[in-house]
Formats: C-alpha cells, sequence, structure tokens
C-alpha cells in the first residue's frame, strides 16, 4: 500500500502505542464518523482524515496523553500526527476507501443499489492523505466485560453438568420456572390460532375481515404487539385512494429535488404547484 506516493508496508504485528491509540480513536465523536457499505454488502465506519489530525492536535488529545495510564504517544505537530496515522495504516488498524456518488455506483458494479441512509465505500489501494480523504476501520475495541462472560459461561457449564448434585428444592424451581416458559409459548400459538380463525370467519361472513391483536406479528416491542386489542382491515379500495391522495411525487435530477404537488378537491380547475428543494450538503 502507498501513501502520498510513498510505499507503506503492512504488517499484522500491532504495537502497543498503535492500539492505545486505536482505543482511544475508535468511538471518539469527534472524528464524526459515519457508517458506509463496504462494497455494498458490509457495514463499516468511516471518517476524514482531517478529523484525525485535528483531533491529534487537539487540546483535548494533550489532557489524555498527559495521563501514563492511558498510554498515548506524545503528538505535538501535524507532521507527528501524520506519522502515527501511518503507524495504523501499518498495523491494518484503517485502510483507504473511496466513497461512490450514485452514478459511480451503477458503474462500478450494475448490479449494487444505491443505499441513501449510507453510502457505498470500494477499498483503496492507495492512501491519499489530504484533509477530505475517507478512511475506514478494520479495528474492533475489546469488549471489557468478555472476561466476566467467560466466567460466567464455565460456571453455567458446570451448573448444568452438576443438576443431579443440585438440592431438591433447586430442581423444583427450575421445572416450574421451564413450566411457565412452555406455557407463554402455548398462549402465544393459541392466540394466533384463535386469531387466524376469527380473521377467516370474518372475512367470508363480513364486509371488513376482524383482527384481533393486529400488530401481534410488526417488528416492535413485545407490548406493542399486543396493542390496540383488535383492529378492522382496510378495503382494497380505501387503500388505493388513500396511496392516490399522497400529495405529488418527488423527482430527483443532480443536485436538486422537484416536488409536484396536486390538489384533491372538486374544482375542475385544479392546478399543479412545483416547487424546487435544493438538497445541501450534510457536514461529516
Amino acid at each position: 500500500m502507498s501513501a502520498n506516493g510513498v510505499q507503506v508496508p503492512v504488517t499484522n504485528q500491532k504495537s502497543q502505542a498503535a492500539i492505545s491509540l486505536a482505543n482511544y480513536l475508535r468511538d471518539n465523536k469527534a472524528l464524526k464518523q459515519r457508517t458506509g457499505l463496504l462494497n455494498n454488502k458490509e457495514d463499516i465506519d468511516f471518517f476524514r482524515f482531517k478529523r484525525f489530525v485535528r483531533l491529534l492536535t487537539s487540546d483535548e488529545y494533550k489532557k489524555k496523553q498527559s495521563n501514563p495510564k492511558n498510554g498515548l504517544m506524545p503528538i505535538n505537530s501535524e507532521k507527528e500526527a501524520v506519522q502515527a496515522f501511518i503507524m495504523l495504516i501499518q498495523g491494518q488498524f484503517v485502510i483507504p476507501i473511496n466513497k461512490l456518488h450514485f452514478k459511480e455506483i451503477k458503474e462500478t458494479n450494475p448490479s449494487w443499489k444505491p443505499n441513501r441512509s449510507k453510502p457505498t465505500l470500494t477499498p483503496s489501494n492507495k492512501a491519499n492523505l489530504e484533509p477530505n480523504a475517507y478512511f475506514a476501520w478494520t479495528y474492533t475495541k475489546p469488549n471489557p466485560f468478555m472476561l466476566l462472560y467467560g466466567i460466567l459461561l464455565i460456571v453455567g457449564i458446570f451448573a448444568v453438568i452438576l443438576f443431579p448434585l443440585w438440592p431438591s428444592f433447586m430442581k423444583v424451581g427450575v421445572w416450574y420456572l421451564s413450566m411457565a416458559f412452555l406455557g407463554l409459548i402455548a398462549l402465544f400459538f393459541a392466540i394466533a390460532i384463535v386469531r387466524l380463525i376469527i380473521y377467516v370467519i370474518t372475512l367470508l361472513a363480513l364486509p371488513r375481515a376482524f383482527w384481533l391483536y393486529p400488530n401481534l406479528f410488526e417488528d416492535c416491542g413485545v407490548l406493542e404487539s399486543f396493542q390496540p386489542l383488535y383492529g378492522w382491515e382496510e378495503p382494497k379500495k380505501d387503500k388505493k385512494k388513500k396511496s392516490k391522495s399522497k400529495k405529488g411525487s418527488v423527482t430527483t435530477t443532480g443536485d436538486e429535488t422537484t416536488t409536484t404537488s396536486k390538489s384533491t378537491g372538486t374544482d375542475s380547475n385544479t392546478t399543479a404547484v412545483r416547487r424546487k428543494v435544493t438538497l445541501e450538503e450534510v457536514d461529516e
């Protein structure tokens, strides 16, 4: 990999100084990190190079670096910040990327579909250390609770293995808990079957079908799944009318979005109102 025309050797060996620096930077809000799609598939966090230099030359970093417990290297100039960044590239903590615009996505791979909430990113073999150059994290901070999780896992395994040695009251308690859990599962299936039967009967006998717990299988919380208590299915004609009554259509061309809205009144001289909305660049 090359950085500004200089070949940078990449190694899997990570120094303690680089690890400490990466742990400090990884979730730092000053980098203003965003989530993108690497090769339009994998979520990855990325940032601009100027944010990195600005953070390492800030008073906040100097304050953190003054504490020996943090293990951060001293950085007193932009040149030293660049050298520290090259060290992160060498350790494969970060990789250079290209941020693609909508037109470039189709040119790169016709099968890729643009995502408005997450920009599409592609890896680059050349790291341009310019202010607006983009870099993505390949490093993940270690979970501080991993040791605790490991201990709890071992304790749980031994608890299951030593189940025959448990006191009788603990065995009875586990049996009651398991029966209560199975009862909840059976109740859920019973509700699902009953609501389906009610829906089929009302669908054949009434103009509108009836749903008991209409949000039971929606992507929401447990309590929200049972709210409201019941609901009536909307006829297909009403659904079509609602879709037609939505105001206007939105078309995007370049950096401008044209919005067309139509009035839904009964006047024969219905007019169309058009307005242009300029898309402003979001500070990343």
